[in-house]
């Protein structure tokens, strides 16, 4: 087998790897496990979402030295462990104090994936000769990982009305204990530079470029501020769709069907950004389109109407990271790569641990208002955004 090969290899290991780890079948069934299951309230779940951030922000950079440091393939099995780990817990554990616990063990899992797996399947296709070819091989991993929730979700939407809202839970663990040797059979691509640092230095140097970094500082705006904003919809749409009338059966389809244009979206990025005129252009467009639905939303009449509204605020929305990565990705070396992508996540983390609190508190309120309020927020970052086309070429 040549070389090529063998890192051709390894990133379809990590695709099989995301796979894997994103077929959560909880996904159209998370608001009714958390407040009829768990017993908790709405307002409960989104500061139980901060705390899960706030941990993310800590172990966050660190995380991503480790997988600088020690390899990707290490950082992504102990990822796996962490996760197998949380849904033990949570499908055996109900209660708030519980279900910060199982956060925390999630929080870990979450952090140690953090960039570590675009990382590797980066720096495989360079090892392959294949950089080239990075926006859609990475626009794939993403894809991957939608399309893995778009099949799941449904199940899972079933599987909670015929056996109760916990058992989709423990459905997951299957395909997350089969991503345990599959982590473990990923190889380690060449890097950059032989020089081998500690991680106390691997840890200041990756951050201080990061800060340093103007372009990297834009994109990252542009992606966490967005992408936190549209995130909230996963939280709210099936509130109002409970409002609506919307038996439960129903809200893995609406879930599958978010994931679905996300996932067509990634597939076809250069024909999308062609279609819309240019990258700068995509970017644009694609964070008025959630901003402008989420103002619809706040007065939708029918359930047809809001499920349409919520596929175009995440379809559009949570698309854009996996994009702006990659242009990320042009302006960092490879032995600081996962520490600087760790570092736009643990801004991105940041910024939504401290948006949680106020949507749980404003959504008590008023389902109407908070969307109208999150549109708003939508279209205001979109317009303060400083990305230049020049920062988003190959």
């Amino acid at each position: 087998m040549t070389q090529a090969a063998v890192w051709r290899g390894n990133v379809r290991r990590v695709y099989l790897w995301k796979v894997l780890t994103s077929l959560h079948f909880f996904a159209g069934v998370l608001i009714p496990f958390f407040t009829q299951w768990g017993g908790i309230t709405l307002r409960q779940v989104l500061l139980l979402q901060t705390w899960f951030m706030l941990w993310i922000v800590v172990l966050e950079v660190p995380t991503g030295a480790v997988a600088d440091r020690f390899g990707r393939r290490t950082s992504l099995t102990c990822a796996t462990l962490c996760l197998v780990s949380a849904v033990a817990y949570y499908v055996t554990h109900r209660g708030l104090a519980h279900f910060m616990v199982a956060e925390f063990l999630w929080a870990c899992a979450a952090a140690f994936s953090s960039g570590a797996d675009e990382a590797l399947a980066y720096d495989s296709l360079k090892a392959e000769g294949a950089a080239g070819t990075s926006k859609a091989a990475l626009a794939r991993l993403g894809t991957a990982e939608i399309l893995a929730i778009a099949v799941a979700a449904p199940i899972g939407s079933y599987v909670a009305s015929r056996h109760g809202l916990s058992a989709p839970l423990a459905l997951s663990l299957i395909p997350f204990a089969i991503a345990v040797p599959v982590a473990l059979s990923l190889k380690e691509p060449p890097r950059e530079r032989e020089e081998r640092l500690g991680y106390w230095e691997t840890l200041t140097r990756g951050g201080k470029y990061f800060l340093g970094h103007r372009i990297l500082r834009a994109l990252t705006f542009d992606s966490v501020t967005i992408w936190c904003f549209s995130f909230m919809i996963i939280w709210l749409y099936q509130p109002r769709l409970q409002q609506l009338g919307v038996p439960l059966i129903w809200f893995g389809f609406v879930t599958a069907a978010m994931t679905l244009l996300q996932s067509s979206i990634l597939l076809r990025i250069e024909a999308v950004e062609r279609f819309f005129g240019g990258p700068r252009r995509y970017l644009t467009l694609s964070a008025v389109i959630p901003g402008l639905a989420y103002l619809a939303m706040a007065f939708a009449p029918s359930p047809w109407v809001a499920a349409a509204l919520v596929v175009l605020i995440s379809g559009f929305g949570l698309s854009r990271t996996a994009i702006l990565n990659n242009y990320m990705h042009k302006h960092v070396d490879s032995s600081r790569r996962a520490t600087v992508l760790s570092a736009a996540g643990m801004a991105r983390q940041l910024l939504t641990a401290s948006v949680y609190p106020l949507v749980g508190w404003a959504a008590e309120k008023s389902l109407t208002w908070t969307f109208a309020g999150l549109g708003a927020a939508v279209l205001a970052c979109a317009a303060a955004s400083s990305v230049e086309e020049a920062h988003l070429l190959d």
